[in-house]
C-alpha cells in the first residue's frame, strides 16, 4: 500500500531515474513525428467522443481530449505526473461512456466506442514511466493500471462481453512487462557504463604510475651521472688541487660520501618503482642533441618532417630528456593516425620556457588498425605535470592533430 500511496499522492517526478537518450536523430524530426501522431490521435478520438456523447457535450469532449493528449507531452520530463493525469483521464473517460447520446452527430466512419482510441496514449506513458522507476516504485503504478483496465473492461461488458475484459488485461500486462523489461535494460546499461568508466579510470591511473616509474628511472640515470661526477671530483680534489689542507680534504671526503649515499638512495628508490622483470638501462638518456637523429629516423621511415630547432643550448638534462620523449611520442602519434601527412616540428627557447610544437595535417592514407588507447598523450601530460608547464593536445580546425607543450626552465638545475 505504501507504493500505491506514493504513486497517487506522495511521489515526485524527481524520485524517478533520469530519461534515457533513446532518440539519436535530429530534434526537429522527433518534433514532427510527435506532432503528427498527436494530431491523428486527436482527430480520431474527437470524432469518436463527439459521435458518442453528442454535440451538446462538446466541452466534456475537449476536456477528455486534454486529459488524453497532455500525458504524452509530460512523460519525458514529468513521468509520474503524466501517469496521474492519464489515470484521471482514463477514469473520466470510463465514466463518460456510461452516458451516450441518442442522436450521434457523425456517421459510422469512425469508431463509436471512444475508449478504443482513448486508451492508446496511456500504454506508452505507462511503459516509459515504469522504465524509469527505482526498485519498489513501480508496484503502485502497475496496480493503478490494472484497476483502470478492469474498470474499462467492465464498462464494455454490455458491448463486448468478457472477451474484451480479458484482452484488455492481456494488453496492459504486456505493457507492464515491457516497462519492467526496459527498466532492467536501463539498469544493465547503467552498470555497464559505470564499469567502463571505472575501467578507464583504473587504466589511466595505471598508465600514470607506469609513466612516473619510467620518468623516475630516466631521472635516476641523469641524477646518478651528476652524483657520480660529484663523488669522483671530491675524491680526486686533494690530488688535483694544490695546497689542499687536511680540513678541506676532510670536507671533500664528506661531500663524496654524501654524494654516494644519495646515489645509493636513488638506486634503491628506482628499484622499488621498477618491475621485477625490467632490466635497468645502462645507455645514456637522450636529450635535445639527439633530436636530429630522431627526426632523421622518422624521415627514413617515410614520414615527411619539417623541423626548426633553436635555443637548445644550456637546457637542463631533465628538461632535455622530457623534450625528447615528448617529441618521440608526438611523432609516433602523427605516424599512427595521420599517415602520409606533413609533420611540422618546432622547438625553441623563449625566456624561461622551452616551447615544443608538433603539428600534422590530415591523413592521406587510411591509418592501419592500432591498439593505441591514448596512453602516449597521457604520458606527455604526466611529464609536463611533473616538470611544470602547459600541455595542449587536440585536433586542428582544418584536420590533423596538434601537440603544444611549454616546459618551465626556472627552478630546474
Amino acid at each position: 500500500m505504501d507504493s500505491l500511496g506514493w504513486a497517487l499522492f506522495t511521489g515526485r517526478d524527481a524520485d524517478l531515474e533520469p530519461p534515457s537518450a533513446w532518440w539519436r536523430g535530429p530534434a526537429w524530426i522527433k518534433g514532427v513525428l510527435t506532432a503528427s501522431a498527436l494530431t491523428v490521435l486527436m482527430v480520431l478520438t474527437y470524432g469518436s467522443w463527439a459521435r458518442y456523447l453528442g454535440s451538446e457535450s462538446l466541452p466534456l469532449v475537449f476536456f477528455l481530449l486534454l486529459l488524453q493528449l497532455v500525458p504524452p507531452l509530460l512523460v519525458v520530463r514529468f513521468p509520474l505526473t503524466a501517469v496521474r493525469v492519464a489515470a484521471v483521464g482514463m477514469a473520466a473517460a470510463t465514466i463518460a461512456t456510461l452516458f451516450p447520446t441518442r442522436h450521434p452527430p457523425f456517421g459510422t466512419t469512425l469508431s463509436d466506442w471512444p475508449l478504443q482510441t482513448h486508451v492508446l496514449p496511456y500504454l506508452p506513458v505507462l511503459a516509459l514511466t515504469l522504465a524509469r522507476t527505482k526498485p519498489g516504485q513501480g508496484t503502485g503504478i502497475s496496480i493503478i493500471a490494472v484497476v483502470l483496465t478492469t474498470a474499462i473492461g467492465l464498462a464494455q461488458l454490455p458491448r463486448g462481453g468478457t472477451k474484451t475484459l480479458v484482452s484488455s488485461l492481456i494488453v496492459v500486462t504486456v505493457t507492464i512487462v515491457a516497462g519492467y523489461g526496459m527498466q532492467q535494460r536501463r539498469r544493465a546499461l547503467t552498470q555497464a557504463d559505470t564499469a567502463e568508466r571505472t575501467a578507464v579510470e583504473e587504466r589511466t591511473k595505471r598508465t600514470a604510475l607506469q609513466e612516473r616509474a619510467l620518468i623516475a628511472r630516466e631521472l635516476h640515470d641523469i641524477i646518478g651521472h651528476h652524483l657520480s661526477l660529484i663523488a669522483l671530483r671530491t675524491d680526486s680534489a686533494r690530488y688535483r688541487l694544490p695546497d689542499v689542507n687536511e680540513a678541506t680534504a676532510e670536507e671533500f671526503r664528506a661531500l663524496g660520501v654524501a654524494a654516494r649515499e644519495a646515489l645509493d638512495e636513488a638506486r634503491r628508490l628506482v628499484g622499488v618503482l621498477r618491475d621485477d622483470d625490467t632490466e635497468p638501462e645502462h645507455e645514456p638518456q637522450p636529450g635535445l642533441a639527439e633530436v636530429p637523429g630522431l627526426l632523421d629516423g622518422c624521415r627514413a621511415s617515410g614520414i615527411d618532417v619539417r623541423s626548426r630547432i633553436t635555443g637548445g643550448d644550456g637546457v637542463p638534462a631533465m628538461i632535455a630528456l622530457a623534450a625528447y620523449r615528448i617529441l618521440q611520442e608526438a611523432l609516433s602519434n602523427a605516424a599512427r593516425h595521420s599517415p602520409g601527412s606533413i609533420v611540422d616540428v618546432d622547438v625553441r627557447r623563449e625566456r624561461d620556457v622551452l616551447v615544443i610544437l608538433v603539428e600534422n595535417g590530415p591523413a592521406t592514407r587510411v591509418p592501419a588498425p592500432s591498439a593505441d588507447d591514448g596512453t602516449g598523450l597521457a604520458g606527455i601530460a604526466e611529464r609536463v605535470t611533473l616538470i611544470g608547464g602547459t600541455c595542449e593536445t587536440g585536433p586542428r580546425p582544418g584536420g590533423g592533430f596538434r601537440v603544444a607543450v611549454t616546459l618551465e626552465l626556472t627552478g630546474v638545475a
